[in-house]
C-alpha cells in the first residue's frame, strides 16, 4: 500500500453491535456495511477497550487502556499534554478533521484534530447544564440514560436523527469543496445510541421482525450483584421488541448515512487522484434486552464486541479475520498506513498486514476494563479474549469463562469445567492489572472531576461546541410509542 498519499474517513457510530448487522447474520438490513465488508476487511471478533462511550474513545485517542489512563466514567478525558493517535498524523502533513461526535469532555476539544466541523451532541464540559438538557430533548430527556431507555420505544421524529442529519450534512459540503492536504477526517454519528425512537418508516417495518432476545429472561448463577442490578424486569415483551425493533431502524438510518458518505468520500478522492481508505467502526454495542439488560456496560458480546471494517486500493476484498482485535488498534493501524511516527508505550497493535492479505499472528490477547459502582465502592472489571475463550472478572465477586465458538450467547461458564484454562487466564489476568491500584487512583478522578467543576461553574461553561437546536417537534413523545 505505498505510492500516492491517502485520504482517510473513519465513519464511527455510537453503539453499535455487530450481532445487529447484515454481514454477520443479523435481523437487521445494512446494505452500505455488507458493501463495505465485500469491498474489504472485515474483523470479525473486534472488541471495545471498555463498554462505556468516553472511557472507549480516550482509550482509542490516547493509545491506552482504559488501566492506564484511568479514564472509567463519562467525566474524564486525558491531559492536553499527552499527545493522542492524530499528533503524530498532523506532523506528517495531515489535516485532521472531527465532524460531530468524539465525547471529548473539557476545554480541549480537540486532542489532535486540527479542525471541527460539526459540533457533538451530548455535553462538552465537566459538568452537566441539566436544566438546558432537559428544556432541549422535552419527553426524551430521562431516555438517554439506560435505566430509563425503555421509558417508551417507538416510530417517530428522533433527536438522534436530527443531530445526525446535521453531522452527515456538514460531512457532505466539506467532501464537495478541494482541501490542500492529504485529509484524516472521522464522521462521528450518535445513532444508533437509544433514545430507543427511529423514524417511523423504519419502526414500522422491523416491528414485525423484532424479536425478544433468546436470553431476555436468563438470570444464571454468574450474574453478580453488579449485573442483576443493570436487568431491568419491568420491560413488557410488547415493549422488548419494540426496542429491538427501532435499534434496528436506528442502525438501517445509520446505514443510509454512512452510504452517502462514503460516496462522497469516493467522489472526493477520485478528484485529488488519491487512495480513499475507509473505515467504519463503533465504540462499543448495546445489549438491547439480552439478559434483560439495556444498553452498554457488560463484558458479555451484545456490548463489548463493536464493529471494525476497511476498505480501499490495496485492501483484499471480502478477507474475513477471525483473531481477535481491539478499537486500541487503530491507532498503530493509521500510523502505518500514513507511514507516520508512533506514539511510544501504545497498548494497539497495527492491522495493516491483515489489509495487506497477511493473516493476523495468533495468540494475542485483547483486553476490556470498567469500572462499577456497588454499595459505595469500585468495583474494577476486566475481560480477556484470546483464541475462542472469553474471560471475564469483577474484582472481589466472581469470575467467567466461556468458549464464544461453541458457545456465542455466553450462557455457560466453564470456570469449575476447565480449571486450566481458567487458572491461564487468572495468570495472564494478573499480568495485565492491578485492580487494587485501580480502584484506589478513582478518589483521585472524582476529586479531579468536582474540582474542574467548580472552576467551570466560576468561569462559565463554553458550551459553542455542543449542539443545542433539536427542533420542538422532536421533543415530544413519538407518534407510535409504546409505553
Amino acid at each position: 500500500m505505498t505510492g500516492m498519499h491517502k485520504d482517510i474517513l473513519i465513519f464511527m457510530s455510537d453503539q453499535h453491535s455487530p450481532c445487529y448487522s447484515g454481514w454477520l447474520g443479523g435481523n437487521v438490513d445494512t446494505p452500505n456495511l455488507d458493501a463495505l465488508a465485500a469491498d474489504g476487511v472485515r474483523f470479525d471478533n473486534a472488541y471495545t477497550a471498555c463498554p462505556l462511550c468516553v472511557p472507549a474513545r480516550m482509550a482509542m485517542m490516547s493509545g491506552q487502556r482504559a488501566g492506564r489512563t484511568g479514564i472509567f466514567t463519562n467525566f474524564d478525558s486525558f491531559p492536553n499534554t499527552q499527545p493522542s493517535i492524530l499528533h503524530p498524523l498532523v506532523a506528517a502533513g495531515y489535516e485532521t478533521v472531527l465532524c460531530g461526535r468524539m465525547h471529548f469532555v473539557g476545554i480541549d476539544q480537540r486532542h489532535g484534530f486540527t479542525r471541527r466541523i460539526a459540533p457533538d451532541t451530548t455535553p462538552v464540559g465537566w459538568d452537566r447544564p441539566a436544566e438546558r438538557l432537559r428544556q432541549e430533548r422535552g419527553a426524551f430527556a430521562p431516555t438517554y440514560m439506560a435505566r430509563f431507555a425503555t421509558n417508551f420505544v417507538g416510530g417517530g421524529e428522533s433527536p438522534v436523527v436530527n443531530y445526525d442529519w446535521v453531522v452527515i450534512a456538514s460531512a457532505l459540503d466539506y467532501l464537495t469543496q478541494e482541501h490542500e492536504k492529504p485529509l484524516l477526517m472521522v464522521v462521528g454519528v450518535y445513532g444508533p445510541h437509544f433514545p430507543y425512537v427511529a423514524p417511523r418508516e423504519l419502526y414500522e417495518k422491523y416491528l414485525p421482525r423484532a424479536a425478544v432476545p433468546e436470553t431476555f429472561h436468563d438470570s444464571p448463577a454468574y450474574m453478580n450483584p453488579i449485573l442483576r442490578a443493570m436487568q431491568n424486569r419491568g420491560v413488557t415483551e410488547e415493549k422488548v421488541r419494540g426496542a429491538v425493533a427501532a435499534y434496528c431502524g436506528l442502525i438501517e438510518q445509520m446505514d443510509r448515512d454512512l452510504g452517502r458518505v462514503r460516496q462522497a468520500f469516493d467522489a472526493y478522492t477520485r478528484r485529488r487522484g488519491s487512495q480513499g481508505i475507509f473505515c467504519y467502526l463503533s465504540d462499543h454495542g448495546d445489549q438491547a434486552g439480552q439478559r434483560g439488560i439495556f444498553g452498554k456496560d457488560t463484558f458479555f458480546e451484545g456490548s463489548a464486541k463493536i464493529p471494525l471494517l476497511f476498505a480501499g486500493p490495496g485492501i483484499p476484498a471480502g478477507r474475513r479475520e477471525e483473531e481477535p482485535v481491539s478499537i486500541l488498534d487503530l491507532g498503530p493501524t493509521l500510523w502505518d498506513l500514513t507511514g507516520s511516527e508512533t506514539l511510544p508505550d501504545c497498548d494497539g497493535v497495527s492491522l495493516a498486514p491483515a489489509l495487506s492479505g497477511e493473516p493476523l499472528a495468533p495468540g494475542r490477547t485483547v483486553v476490556c476494563e470498567h469500572l462499577h459502582q456497588l454499595e459505595g465502592r469500585d468495583v474494577y472489571g476486566l475481560m480477556l479474549r484470546r483464541g475462542a475463550y472469553k474471560y471475564i472478572s469483577y474484582h472481589g465477586l466472581n469470575e467467567m469463562l466461556f468458549h464464544i465458538g461453541d458457545d456465542p450467547l455466553e450462557r455457560r461458564d466453564l470456570m469449575a469445567e476447565e480449571p486450566e484454562a481458567a487458572e491461564e487466564f487468572r495468570t495472564l489476568a494478573g499480568a495485565f492489572s492491578d485492580p487494587e491500584r485501580i480502584e484506589a487512583e478513582q478518589a483521585l478522578h472524582r476529586q479531579k472531576i468536582r474540582w474542574f467543576r467548580a472552576w467551570e461553574e466560576a468561569a462559565g461553561l463554553d458550551e459553542s461546541e455542543r449542539w443545542q437546536d433539536n427542533p420542538p417537534t422532536a421533543r415530544l413523545k413519538p407518534e407510535l410509542c409504546i409505553e
